[in-house]
């Protein structure tokens, strides 16, 4: 099969895969997952921005920090939680039921029967799945921003705790309106880059246990492993070779002048992780017995 038949077949596959994908329950379960965050954090705002009332010692402090709340802050600071926590697993999960899980129910099986090669297969699985980590992300971001504009308003500057977003040395700084905003779009946008290097590596672990349960076990461990020990100071010297290193290439687009430099740095070595997570996998699923 030349380049672009085998191009077709693998956009056919993508097709029947998404597809698949909109037909299960998980998928809608993660989108809940989503919104049961976005309601928890606005809760969290609104009680912030009245938290000052009948407290005169923190009257000032709480009015200050009612000015910066709206709907740019909120769906910035709901980015936190959820790229590092609530999407890597609702990702996972899907991840591990539509490669292991399948492959353990015999479905790949059988469709590994027919003249569709290994590889092909594989990039479908792993397009669908990496759709499905954008969509879940561009419903975090409507979602929360059309929340807080209706709760909070569209207008109004954005305070960043730069020590959240950066780590330690990191400042406190004030974005105004118009920045705020193109920072909060540019930070989902590289965001994007960061679920699709997720779905890579959850791939690889699927196609290595084979199985749904241990997949999910195995990719949500290393993966909150890796990112535990990366926060701890400590082990510096292992820093450098944990697969979440370099996974947040978002962050920088919040410092007070976007980190380019660093951007590019952690996004080159992002891409190597990614493609040698996808070479794991499609080496393991190609010589696999399924």
């Amino acid at each position: 099969m030349n380049s672009q038949g085998t191009i077709r077949q693998i956009l056919l596959l993508t097709d029947f895969e998404i597809r698949k994908l909109f037909r299960q329950k998980s998928f809608y379960l993660g989108i809940i997952v989503i919104l049961l965050l976005t309601a928890l954090v606005t809760l969290g705002f609104y009680l912030r921005k009245h938290d000052y009332i009948g407290k005169k010692k923190q009257a000032y402090q709480g009015r200050l920090i009612s000015e910066f709340i709206n709907a740019t802050a909120l769906s910035e600071s709901i980015l936190l939680p959820g790229i590092y926590m609530v999407i890597p697993m609702v990702v996972g999960i899907m991840a591990a039921g539509s490669l292991a899980g399948e492959i353990q129910s015999g479905h790949v099986r059988s469709v590994a029967l027919r003249p569709v090669p290994r590889w092909s297969l594989l990039a479908s699985k792993y397009i669908s799945v990496s759709f499905y980590a954008v969509v879940v992300l561009a419903v975090l971001l409507c979602v929360s921003y059309a929340v807080g504009a209706i709760i909070f308003g569209t207008s109004g500057d954005v305070l960043v705790f730069g020590n959240a977003f950066l780590g330690r040395g990191a400042g406190i700084y004030i974005f105004n309106e118009k920045t705020g905003l193109e920072r909060l779009f540019l930070s989902y946008f590289f965001a994007t880059y960061t679920v699709i290097s997720l779905a890579a590596m959850f791939m690889m672990f699927s196609a290595i246990s084979k199985n749904m349960v241990n997949a999910s076990i195995v990719t949500l461990g290393v993966y909150y492993t890796s990112f535990i020990l990366d926060a701890l100071p400590f082990l510096e010297d292992l820093h450098r070779f944990l697969p979440t290193r370099y996974m947040m290439v978002w962050k920088y687009v919040m410092a007070q002048d976007i980190a380019w430099e660093s951007l590019c740095h952690d996004g080159l070595f992002l891409a190597a992780y990614t493609l040698a997570y996808l070479l794991i996998a499609g080496i393991v699923f190609s010589s696999a017995d399924l």
